[in-house]
């Protein structure tokens, strides 16, 4: 998040179950922030060398037509009292689409919707390809999100090793804007990490840095609560924390990520397919120490 803190909440909208998911989570976040919401539909537009099918002729009248009610059905559930604004954007994929969009609006976070699986978080290709892309943060809403859910806590997940890492900062920013209690999360997989240290497991969530044996401190030098998550797998450690229904976990992108972009690491990625509320994953801290792309 950039230092100015959370002005524009952007959702990426299209009609379905997942984006009325990621409008509830939105507005939370845009009520908690006092941020203006920027709704954003990406309509399709085949490129000018390929032929139409089935071909029946141009359904771009219809496609935007459709967009529009969609539009319109999302802005009647957003309250009044947050500032909101729709825009309607052709390109070659829903997440160019939307890559763009946020970059010209300036937004501060997208959130987008995650799929099946009721209260849990699950990907699909447009939201894979916003997770290894996106230079501005990305908020996953679990299914069955609900709009009047008030955010009560921001969560960071880091390593033991690595306290003072990008997303203590940014956990520290997003709870001071929110007005929310700030808990740190370390995750210790025992089979992925045996010999290693407790916060080795969620190093690559949270970002590079030097590993501490096993049993060190989990961080408890910086102020909030602490939670040191362990079990046999990461579903089990996950399983382990007792998530409140108004929490958001914000986790770090892999090392491979480009300098103010998000890439969704192996450890992030297995975090997400079991946690019950939102994740927001943060792009590379442009001063980290964290090596380039490989």
């Amino acid at each position: 998040m950039a230092e100015h803190g959370i002005r524009r909440v952007a959702v990426g909208f299209g009609g379905d179950e997942r984006s009325h998911d990621a409008l509830a989570l939105g507005i939370a976040l845009a009520r908690a922030a006092q941020a203006r919401l920027d709704l954003i539909l990406v309509v399709r537009q085949d490129s000018a060398f390929k032929q139409e099918y089935p071909p029946v002729g141009s359904v771009v009248e219809i496609i935007t037509e459709q967009a529009q009610r969609w539009i319109a059905e999302a802005e009647a559930v957003i309250p009044e009292q947050i500032r909101h604004h729709s825009h309607i954007r052709p390109a070659g994929s829903v997440a160019e689409g939307l890559v763009s969009a946020v970059q010209e609006l300036e937004s501060d976070v997208l959130v987008t919707g995650s799929g099946i699986g009721f209260g849990r978080i699950m990907t699909h290709p447009a939201v894979t390809a916003l997770l290894h892309s996106s230079p501005v943060p990305v908020a996953l809403a679990p299914s069955g999100y609900r709009a009047e859910t008030q955010i009560t806590d921001v969560m960071a997940a880091v390593s033991a090793a690595h306290p003072d890492h990008q997303v203590t900062r940014s956990g520290q920013s997003w709870a001071a804007q929110l007005g929310t209690e700030l808990t740190y999360v370390t995750f210790e997989d025992k089979e992925s990490s045996a010999g290693n240290s407790a916060g080795e497991a969620s190093a690559a969530a949270a970002g590079p840095g030097d590993q501490r044996p096993a049993g060190s401190d989990t961080g408890s030098e910086q102020p909030g609560r602490h939670i040191l998550a362990t079990g046999r797998t990461l579903r089990h450690a996950v399983g382990t924390v007792d998530w409140p229904q108004g929490g958001i976990l914000l986790i770090g992108s892999s090392p491979l990520a480009r300098r103010r972009h998000i890439f969704l690491g192996m450890t992030a990625a297995r975090v997400l397919s079991h946690l019950p509320i939102p994740m927001v994953l943060l792009p590379r801290d442009p001063d980290t120490g964290a090596p380039g792309a490989r």
